[in-house]
């Protein structure tokens, strides 16, 4: 079907874009749920097998900055449009070079790295994390294709069959015989299900990518250079989200990580309306920036983020007062210990969009060094305090740690945002009002039409 406005398309392009990011969550979800209540009899194996996809999550993570942004770029510049072959090879050159660095970080590096988290049931994992990682490449390279094209209904089914296929065998794996549910096991089944998603990714992406390889050291190092701030903030990002697991790991022990592995899958889903906003909101901030300036960037920042507090407040002030209702869905109840980790970390939970936002807004006005060095600072800032929060608190320290480092953060980001981009922290908060009062009067509408029985 052919889209015939570009109002259609962007919002074709935002449905599926939204679609995908929830399904992710909602998959994520429910394997978490039979792996926690009915497969892993202990928090231990819990908490091992939330260390092994952490990693794998960030170094599928940290390597979007050196490719995405980059390819897509590069194939839209007038001067590669006859040689977009040289493009994808240079892409896909670097790719190779960071998944061998990647996989020798997993194996044979996985020996350290396992001593480094103190968890010795990782490293029958790694090999196949290595495994993993070289699947991945045609994976993301066939969906940045696809992106670059934009096919994001393509990428969605990608996704869909590899999240879905894994929540599958699960699924038959456990009706049929529960014992074969192991680690290795489990970590076999994500490889295979990532390979379904390939060829699903490879039918649609086909008619996109060039069978030479053809390649130079210039194009190569453009690329490069394009990509090292992205590279570099998505380092820091990825580190910054897992470090309360990391250091725990390190200082205590793989049970006490499985209860902060339930809180941070709580903040994704949490986190949904953030991470939508930014990537919709990103081509719309460069478009006002180029024709508005920085002010109206500023207003479509203070708008946003407005909106997504009225979201998440309403969220986190019920996960507050029924933390154990939450934990026993998600886990049941070996996982009670979480609790006040969860009831901490929720109450700051509505700074979090401001920090989302900020890196779109950043990104979009041409400053991603600003970007890059304050998520340096703070990953930093992040790991130094839970570690001290542990040391001294014990194992509540690192939900103290993050607490502390996203208040010191909203402070200096709101400096920044202020002299930049001249936001005002009133305005946002009158689109928090604004929000709710638009909502009563929708619903008051339809009850005065009729439209919703009593």
């Amino acid at each position: 079907m052919k889209l015939k406005s570009g109002s259609a398309f962007w919002i074709y392009s935002v449905f599926f874009t939204l679609l995908n990011r929830f399904s992710l969550i909602g998959f994520g979800v429910l394997s978490y749920i039979i792996l926690a209540k009915k497969v892993f009899p202990t928090v231990e194996i819990m908490g091992v097998w939330a260390l092994f996809q952490v990693t794998l999550s960030i170094a599928e993570t940290i390597k979007q900055g050196l490719l995405r942004n980059p390819l897509i770029k590069f194939l839209s510049f007038p001067q590669y449009a006859g040689d977009r072959n040289r493009v994808q090879s240079a892409s896909l050159y670097i790719h190779i070079l960071y998944t061998l660095l990647a996989s020798a970080m997993f194996w044979p590096g996985g020996v350290l790295l396992a001593r480094w988290l103190n968890t010795p049931g990782l490293l029958p994992l790694f090999p196949y994390a290595a495994l993993y990682m070289v699947v991945l490449i045609p994976f993301n390279h066939f969906e940045i294709l696809l992106q670059a094209h934009f096919r994001f209904k393509a990428i969605f089914y990608g996704y869909f069959a590899r999240q879905g296929i894994f929540l599958l065998a699960i699924i038959v794996l456990l009706l049929a015989d529960k014992s074969r549910l192991t680690l290795i096991n489990l970590a076999v089944l994500q490889i295979l299900a990532l390979i379904c998603g390939t060829g699903i990714l490879w039918f649609f992406a086909r008619r996109f990518f060039y069978h030479s390889f053809q390649t130079d050291r210039k194009t190569v190092l453009d690329m490069l250079h394009f990509g090292k701030y992205i590279f570099g903030t998505n380092v820091f990002s990825a580190m910054g989200r897992s470090a309360d697991q990391f250091i725990t790991a390190g200082l205590i022990s793989a049970d006490v990580v499985a209860y902060y592995n339930i809180v941070s899958r709580i903040n994704n889903m949490m986190d949904v309306p953030s991470v939508a906003a930014a990537d919709v909101l990103f081509p719309k901030n460069v478009e006002a920036f180029a024709r508005s300036g920085e002010e109206k960037v500023g207003y479509y920042f203070e708008r946003m983020v407005g909106t997504i507090i009225s979201i998440i407040l309403p969220a986190s002030i019920v996960i507050f007062l029924l933390p154990r209702l939450c934990i026993e869905i998600l886990a049941g109840p070996k996982y009670f210990e979480a609790i006040p980790i969860l009831q901490i970390v929720i109450l700051f939970s509505f700074l979090r969009p401001f920090s989302y936002q900020f890196g779109s807004a950043m990104d979009a006005i041409g400053k991603p060094k600003i970007n890059f060095i304050v998520n340096g600072t703070f990953t930093l800032l992040n790991y130094g305090l839970m570690y001290l929060g542990l040391r001294y608190t014990g194992w509540m320290g690192a939900a103290y740690g993050a607490v502390v480092t996203a208040v010191i953060m909203f402070a200096i980001i709101y400096i920044i945002l202020q002299r930049t981009l001249g936001i005002r922290l009133r305005e946002v908060f009158r689109w928090v009002w604004e929000s709710y009062r638009l909502a009563f009067r929708y619903i008051r509408n339809l009850l005065a039409g009729g439209k919703i029985s009593p």
